[in-house]
């Protein structure tokens, strides 16, 4: 856009210069030419002569002017040409070589492959060699094993026939000691028998003995009750005696006595008699007892014999017992003997067979060492063909990287020397074009000194005071004052006279006066702001449709963004006129006009309150597309760091790709191939490359975030207007609502100063971020300064540490509301993004490699830099990103896109 308006300008004066040379009569003024025609017709023939001389010389320092510069551009376009050449075929090199450098590491590792799978096959060789001798001793001992076991199973034969003849022997020894038990068992349940039966004797004996015993206890009772009642009979007798002499002697005695004494006579008789026959009952008993016991003792005596019997059957059957016991020993004895020769019939046996198990297991063992020798041998042989396939493979692999390598290491020097000849055909161009140049800055300053001036330059206070005091400016020195009546008097005199009223006095604060002044004062703003949006519309309408560039991009926003606030400003303006009727209706006292003044301002104040909603949720939609866009693309395999001075990282890219060319260059040409010096400085520029080209892209991922960090903090600003913008539509209802009668309440100012105190907040803080960055550009000015080269440039310096200015001079700084911070952050991120993006034929994108440049580009379209809002074809815009001269134009558009 640069160039084609300092075309137009270039053609502007040329127009101009031809124009006064055809009309105007030279370097004289006015008065000159009308006292010329006073001279006489020499003078005039002489003059008019000397005109003709000047026009010529004019006409021909326009010539050269014009064919200097229509061949500075040419050389310029072929300098832009070169350039594209010269990144191509540096991008070009950089692949070759990086093919190269792959193929010869891919072709060394399949040499080494190779070089390995050799050594296997020459390994797999020696193993199978082994493995085959193996398999001849191992088949010489299944052999000698084979005889082993043959012996060892005639050997398991025979101990087998001697284990069961003593088998056999143990057998009948066995049978022998069994008869023998059965007999100590016969000989002993007898001996228990006869035992049983001397015990049941011996009872018997005993229990005769007992009944003869009491049998004759009770002979001797029997005796002693004779004897005692042969005594008592005594006494009778004795007693009967001495009644009848005792009657004798009564006998001359009274009848009593002798009555006394017969009946003791008589008495005594009667035991006479009495105890006579208790003698001879007792006497009988006696005898009877006798014959009982006597009776009782022969059974006695009967018994005992049994006994004795008895005692004789129980000793014979001890000695049989006795006797069939020593027959149980003596073939226990036997059997152990037997048990004994059998045991070592069994040993012996068991010997054979372990003997002939490990003779078959030493065969076995020995037969699997055969089979596994002869597996072995065979899988060395297998592995030998598979090694040897893989010589084949590796090498034919290797040999196929080699070729690569060459054809890459060709390609590679082939576009090394073409990224040479282009080099040197762009400096050969640029040259030129500054000759050209510095040759059409002579032929126009030749043509200046004839140049005639239409309209006399303004003063410079004169043009110092018009961009001082312009629209633009007054609406900038306008809108703190405008914020603050908006934001902060207007809605707290609305609430104090809204208070004022309910107690019916006037109010304090708020006064019609006061409300009259402040109404005018948003008024004017407003005015201004509906100019500035008019012109910018106008100018946007007028832009012709061919406009490309940033100028059309800016035309079609303005079209947009300009109409809107046109209609906003208007709607303002016209509620803002109301609001000065409205204070002049009640410091006059007029009623009526003060209600319907109010109705308006609040229909106005929903309406633009509206139509600025709309606006921000129309933004906040596009704002997070944009930014869901840059989250998409953003770069996440490197970190979103600036390390050094990104010109600083382009140069050095730039000299070590020199280094490179020049190395690639060299190694192609050598019939012989690169050797490991050569191998080994490429690989070390490569990496420094490489290193480089990370932290360019690291570069390149901080300015993503950054624009990403940008459009989050706009989301968060158009959402906060948004509320304070429904909030204020809300109170312009409720305005129209209450002076309609049906509401009665102060919710309308309540409402009003909420959303007056959002917006406030939001001015605010806006109004003091600014202030802050204007601030920090004085007191460090060198924070965010240039780290790229500037349109023109064609060297940078990193410039020293700036000396910071004053605290006062920051605080000076900080209130100038119409003064733009010339280099902040957004402008930096906006060069460093240009620059990564920028063709090769503009200075600070020369070394940018190709792929971190369509990176770069791509960054753009999130931003909406993209050619169809430039009004731009692909090629056109490349171009323009190609074009040096366009470099500052870029560099502001993107600063506004980041912004926007």
């Amino acid at each position: 856009m640069a160039a084609l308006q300092a075309k137009a300008g270039n053609r502007a004066v040329t127009t101009a210069i031809q124009r006064a040379t055809v009309t105007s009569p030279g370097p004289e003024t006015t008065d000159e030419v009308r006292a010329s025609s006073s001279r006489t017709p020499e003078a005039a023939a002489s003059s008019a002569s000397g005109q003709a001389q000047g026009e010529q010389q004019q006409d021909d320092a326009a010539r050269r002017k014009q064919a200097a510069e229509d061949e500075a551009k040419d050389l310029k376009k072929q300098a832009g040409t070169a350039a594209l050449t010269r990144a191509d075929a540096e991008a070009q090199m950089w692949r070759k070589t990086g093919v190269a450098a792959a193929a010869r590491k891919e072709a060394t590792a399949a040499e080494g492959e190779a070089a390995r799978s050799r050594d296997k096959t020459d390994a797999a060789e020696r193993e199978r060699a082994e493995a085959e001798g193996r398999e001849r001793d191992w088949a010489e001992q299944v052999e000698e094993a084979e005889k082993a076991r043959s012996a060892a199973a005639t050997a398991v034969s025979d101990r087998t026939g001697d284990e069961t003849a003593a088998g056999t022997r143990e057998a009948e020894a066995r049978e022998g000691l069994a008869d023998a038990e059965a007999e100590v068992q016969r000989c002993t349940e007898e001996a228990d028998t006869a035992a049983k039966e001397l015990a049941a004797v011996e009872a018997e004996v005993e229990r005769r003995r007992k009944k003869a015993e009491a049998a004759a206890k009770e002979l001797a009772d029997a005796e002693a009750e004779v004897e005692r009642c042969t005594k008592e009979s005594d006494d009778a007798v004795d007693a009967h005696r001495r009644a009848e002499a005792s009657l004798e002697a009564l006998a001359s005695a009274e009848d009593e006595a002798q009555q006394q004494a017969k009946q003791a006579a008589e008495a005594a008789h009667a035991a006479v008699e009495t105890w006579a026959t208790a003698v001879t009952t007792a006497k009988e008993q006696v005898v009877a007892l006798q014959r009982k016991a006597e009776k009782r003792q022969g059974k006695v005596e009967a018994e005992e014999e049994r006994q004795r019997e008895a005692q004789a059957a129980v000793e014979e059957r001890d000695d049989a017992v006795r006797s069939a016991v020593t027959g149980v020993e003596e073939a226990q004895s036997v059997l152990q003997d037997r048990e004994r020769e059998f045991a070592a019939a069994t040993r012996a046996r068991e010997d054979a067979e372990a003997t002939l198990t490990t003779r078959e297991e030493t065969k076995a063992a020995a037969e699997q060492q055969v089979s596994r020798a002869a597996a072995d041998r065979e899988r060395q042989e297998n592995a030998k063909a598979a090694a040897q396939q893989e010589v084949a493979r590796f090498e034919a692999t290797a040999s196929a990287h080699r070729r690569v390598e060459k054809d890459a290491r060709e390609a590679a020097g082939a576009a090394a020397r073409v990224r040479q000849q282009a080099g040197q055909d762009e400096a050969a161009a640029r040259e030129g074009a500054t000759e050209a140049t510095k040759r059409a800055g002579e032929a126009a300053g030749q043509t200046e000194q004839t140049e005639q001036t239409a309209e006399p330059e303004k003063p410079g206070r004169l043009k110092r005071f018009s961009k001082a005091f312009g629209f633009t400016n007054l609406k900038k020195m306008g809108d703190p004052g405008d914020t603050v009546i908006l934001r902060g008097t207007a809605p707290s005199g609305a609430a104090a006279r809204a208070a004022a009223s309910d107690a019916h006095r006037a109010p304090a604060f708020g006064t019609p006066s006061q409300q009259v002044f402040e109404s005018s004062h948003n008024f004017g703003i407003t005015a201004l702001g509906l100019g500035n949006d008019s012109r910018g519309l106008v100018s946007a309408l007028k832009t012709p449709k061919d406009t490309q560039g940033s100028a059309a991009h800016q035309a079609d926003k303005d079209k947009k963004g300009k109409s809107a606030g046109v209609l906003t400003n208007a709607t303002m303006l016209a509620g803002d006129g109301m609001k000065v009727g409205g204070g002049a209706a009640t410091k006059s006292g007029i009623v009526e006009g003060v209600t319907a003044a109010g109705e308006g301002v609040g229909v106005t104040t929903g309406l633009f309150s509206v139509g600025i909603g709309a606006r921000e949720g129309r933004a906040i939609h596009l704002t997070s597309q944009k930014r869901d866009a840059l989250k998409k693309h953003a770069l996440k395999d490197v970190e979103a760091v600036r390390t050094r001075t990104l010109q600083v990282v382009l140069d050095r890219l730039g000299a070590v790709n020199a280094e490179l060319v020049d190395k690639a260059a060299a190694e192609s040409g050598s019939e012989a191939g690169p050797t490991a010096e050569q191998i080994e400085s490429l690989d070390r520029s490569r990496a420094e490359v490489a290193s480089l080209r990370t932290e360019l892209r690291e570069h390149l991922a901080s300015a993503q975030q950054y624009a990403i960090h940008k459009q989050d903090n706009k989301i968060i600003k158009r959402a906060v207007s948004l509320g304070g913008n429904v909030v204020r539509t809300a109170g312009g209802i409720l305005v129209v609502i209450t002076l309609a009668g049906t509401l009665a309440t102060p919710a309308a100012p309540a409402v009003g100063a909420t959303g007056a105190a959002v917006l406030g907040s939001l001015a605010a803080y806006k109004g003091g971020k600014g202030g802050y960055k204007r601030a920090e550009s004085v007191r460090h000015p060198d924070k965010w300064r240039r780290t790229t080269m500037a349109q023109g440039d064609t060297e940078f310096t990193e410039a020293g540490e700036e000396q910071k200015g004053s605290g006062w001079r920051a605080a000076l700084e900080a209130v100038k509301v119409t003064k733009s911070i010339e280099q902040g952050e957004r402008q930096l991120r906006a060069q460093e993004i240009y620059a990564l993006a920028a063709g090769p034929a503009v200075p600070v994108g020369r070394n940018v490699p190709e792929d971190i440049r369509a990176e770069a580009r791509g960054l753009l379209l999130d931003l909406k830099c993209d050619p169809a809002r430039r009004n731009e074809n692909a090629k056109e815009w490349n171009d323009s990103l190609n074009d040096p001269e366009q470099q500052e134009d870029w560099e502001k558009y993107i600063a506004k896109q980041l912004a926007s």
